[in-house]
């Protein structure tokens, strides 16, 4: 692991090159250009390395060395493959994106940004961006079984860092991960539900296809059973209507003994409809049902009641990928880092879970 300040080279008269600051950083050559010659796409934490060792070596650059800056864009690529409907309306993107701009614009780089369809168009985006060399790396989010990307980006030879909701699996490949901890997530949600005696809860889930839905579930199943909570699982799409309709099938599909007394939303467009729909059919949030958002929002301050949801930090969550992508660009190794763990923010869509359950109506709004 290398050091902030490295260790002495020999005498001032021997002519020191890039190879020696770069040996002695363990970054690349490339990259020591590239911060030489004042040029984006290396972390400011890495030009200021590369600059202070320079400066005590008296290193003088080169024309070769200036040509070296040249190879890279000082861009990176994130291709969102989402309906466009759902990411302008809820919160994640975009403060996931000025999160990322932030970084960015500390960095003097830049971001290549694409919105596709979910029908695979977004392979065909990664695959010409980097043979055109637009870019110098790409943030992944939404992780897929068997993500095409991955290997994709391994066939490329192009860095990438996958935001994502599990830890590197077994087999080997060169993608860099930024890790939630959702079993955090979960049991914050859980024990505040709990303290209010909330057993029985209604999940709706975003698309089961993303790797961090599929996570959420099997811990919430899991964490509920240690509660001694039921947990009532249904997959939503993110959109408005989705979040209606599921939550009107939990709320009038039981009888009043066996009816969710809280409903946790997997985004905050859904729990805003949730909120809607719960009055809709006669129902009091909070004396009749709790409402909570897995991610906070705007929407979920405008609301009334305020809906609680969790804070996840998503700037810094985008920063913590972005720079980690830059490490990799650079040459890193350490191809694993864990996001922060988020703040739940109580406000008044909870509260104590109502005994007996009251009946909700069955006819539509």
């Amino acid at each position: 692991m290398s050091s902030d300040r490295a260790p002495e080279v020999g005498p001032r008269s021997e002519r020191v090159t890039i190879s020696d600051i770069a040996r002695r950083l363990e970054i690349s050559k490339a990259s020591v250009s590239y911060a030489l010659n004042g040029r984006p796409g290396v972390s400011s934490q890495t030009r200021r390395r590369v600059l202070d060792l320079a400066e005590e070596l008296g290193f003088q650059a080169s024309s070769a060395a200036v040509a070296l800056s040249a190879s890279r864009s000082g861009t990176i690529g994130l291709v969102i493959a989402r309906d466009p409907t759902v990411i302008t309306a809820e919160g994640y993107y975009m403060r996931t994106l000025f999160g990322v701009e932030q970084y960015l614009n500390e960095a003097d780089a830049a971001l290549l940004l694409r919105l596709t369809g979910e029908g695979g168009e977004d392979l065909h985006v990664y695959r010409r961006w980097a043979r055109q060399r637009r870019v110098d790396g790409f943030l992944l989010y939404d992780e897929l079984d068997d993500d095409p990307r991955i290997s994709l980006l391994g066939s490329l030879g192009i860095p990438g860092v996958l935001v994502t909701s599990r830890q590197h699996p077994g087999e080997r490949d060169d993608i860099a991960r930024l890790v939630t901890p959702e079993i955090e997530t979960i049991t914050v949600l859980l024990d505040h539900l709990k303290s209010l005696g909330h057993n029985r809860i209604a999940h709706i889930s975003g698309p089961m296809a993303y790797i961090h839905e599929r996570v959420r579930v099997e811990l919430l199943t899991r964490e509920g059973q240690r509660r001694d909570m039921t947990i009532l699982h249904l997959e939503g799409t993110y959109e408005y209507d989705s979040g209606a309709a599921l939550t009107r099938e939990a709320l009038t599909g039981c009888g009043r003994h066996d009816r969710p007394t809280a409903v946790i939303a997997g985004n905050d467009i859904m729990a805003t409809a949730a909120q809607r729909t719960a009055g809709d059919v006669g129902l009091r949030v909070p004396e009749d049902v709790s409402i909570v958002a897995w991610d906070d929002s705007v929407l979920c301050v405008v609301a009334r009641p305020r809906i609680t949801a969790m804070d996840h930090g998503l700037m810094e969550k985008a920063r913590l990928a972005t720079d980690l992508l830059f490490q990799v660009i650079d040459g890193s190794t350490h191809l694993q880092r864990w996001s922060p763990v988020g703040t739940l923010l109580v406000r008044e869509s909870t509260g104590p879970a109502p005994s007996p359950a009251p009946a909700a109506r069955q006819d539509p709004a």
